[in-house]
This record gives C-alpha cells, structure tokens and sequence, in this order.
C-alpha cells in the first residue's frame, strides 16, 4: 500500500497491531509499539541504567547535553544486558523494514530527562545529510523505562515531516509528545523532526534507552572498531558482531585485503607492506 492509499487518522497510540504500527510509520512517521519489554527486562534496564549513570558522575567522566539531561554513550560496553537488547526481535523486524535486512547499530545510547530540563533542539537523525532521500538512512528505537508523557519530556514528534523534501526551521508548537507506558517503544524515521522534551515535573526522571541504526554504507555514530572492548571481540555472538559491522557487506565494502574474506572480520596479523619486485620487506 502506498502513502497516497493510506487513509488521514489520529496520531499514533501505543498498539500490539504491526499493521497499525507500519501504517503509523508510513504516514506519520513514527509508531509506539505497546509492551515491548516485560516488566522485569524493564526495571533490570532501568537499575543498570541509573547505576551506570550514577557511576559515571562519580569519576567525572558524566555526559551533559543540556542542563539536567544525562547521556550514556557506547553501552554495548556496559552490560550484557544492553547487548542483548541489539538483537531484540523487534529491532529485526521494524529496522530490516525500515533500512532493509544488513542494517547496522549506530550507536546505543541512554538519556535521562532530569526535572528542569530544557527542550532538545527539533532535529532529524540523518539531518548530515544535505539532502532529502525517499527512503530513510537511518532509524532509531526509543526503548520506554519509564512512562513517557508530556509532562515528563516525552520525545517530541512532527508528525509526517519525514515526507516533506523541503528544510526549514520547525517549532515546538509544531510537535506532538509521544506518550506511552515503560515497556513500552517508539520506533521513528530518520528523517522525522523531534528532539528530547522538557521535564517539567517536580520530581520525575524520565529514563529511555537509544538504539539507533544506519543502512550498512553509512558511517556508525559510534565507532565500534575503536570503542568496543577488546575482549568483546572474541566472546560476543556473531549475530552481534555483524550488527557492529565487523562483517564484509555485498562482497566488497568493509573488506581488508580479499573481496572473499568470510565470517566476523578480526584485526589483521599478516597485513601486506611494502615489498620489492622479489617480494621482499623493503622500507620506502
């Protein structure tokens, strides 16, 4: 079915229904898929998450984007849990629909909206791109550890802007906020406008984790040949090895030396130098 066949109705409510949530994600750009997580993976994410967070702020090393909001970056390093959560079945089904079958992890991240906090500026997730593309380059999964609503900073959303070529500076009053209960997801287009809300409550922190993917030719937000701990290299599934894209994708790109090299790609020992016509080391 296509765009124009799509009948106009009201923005997108957290359902169990994937054709209701593909719809959702055709017209409006962004779906909230009810009860995602049980309850129990939900508070297990949600005491990692503030553990971490909180030990990250005690040696100094606490990210801030904005005032009261605390960012968590490269959690595939933090917690066999967060690693497990890359290959939840519904970051398959809805990112392969979305970015096609080899989509990658860009980054994993959390955020927590802290009361007092200031709105996110309205963005979009490929906005380096300086152009617009008919099909997205990205996506993201915000995973719901607490219920999201207005009050609390909920994401902001301009519904339908992913379909709109044209770039221009939108407003708050342009938005919706995306409510929803913890466990439950919100999976959005790349190309969609949003950005964090304002916590306005007096006393409630709102916690979410960020999993954010990339079609396979695209650069990762974060870099996971550098960043990812050494050890994971060799102990983590390879399912999850492909999805950081230590893998060759179409027999070509992300290769070292052979266009036939197979399997999880490991750092190179028998690289090539430099050598002489006898095939000789030879320094130049």
């Amino acid at each position: 079915m296509s765009v124009s066949e799509l009948k106009p109705r009201a923005l997108p409510r957290p359902t169990r229904d994937v054709a209701q949530q593909d719809e959702d994600l055709a017209v409006h750009g962004y779906c909230i898929v009810k009860g995602a997580l049980d309850a129990e993976t939900v508070r297990a994410l949600r005491a990692r998450v503030v553990e971490q967070a909180k030990g990250e702020a005690a040696i100094g090393r606490a990210a801030h984007e904005r005032p009261n909001n605390q960012r968590i970056w490269m959690m595939v390093n933090k917690g066999a849990i967060f690693r497990d959560l890359v290959l939840h079945p519904l970051v398959t089904e809805k990112m392969s629909a979305l970015l096609g079958p080899d989509f990658l992890l860009s980054s994993l991240s959390a955020n927590i909206a802290r009361p007092g906090g200031t709105p996110m500026y309205l963005h979009t997730d490929q906005g380096y791109v300086d152009f617009w593309t008919p099909k997205a380059l990205v996506a993201n999964i915000a995973w719901m550890l607490d219920d999201f609503t207005e009050e609390n900073g909920g994401t902001r959303l301009a519904p339908g802007s992913h379909l709109k070529p044209e770039r221009r500076k939108y407003e708050l009053h342009e938005t919706v906020a995306a409510e929803g209960s913890a466990g439950d997801a919100l999976v959005f287009d790349g190309r969609l406008i949003h950005g964090t809300g304002a916590n306005m409550t007096q006393n409630e922190e709102r916690h979410a984790i960020l999993s954010y993917h990339c079609r396979p030719f695209i650069r990762q937000q974060e870099n996971p040949f550098l960043g990812l701990d050494p050890s994971l290299r060799t102990g983590e599934r390879d399912e999850f090895m492909r999805r950081l894209g230590y893998a060759i994708w179409a027999n070509n790109l992300g290769r070292i030396e052979s266009p036939s090299e197979k399997g999880i790609l490991a750092h190179a020992t028998n690289l090539i130098g430099p050598l002489n016509a006898e095939g000789q080391t030879i320094s130049v």
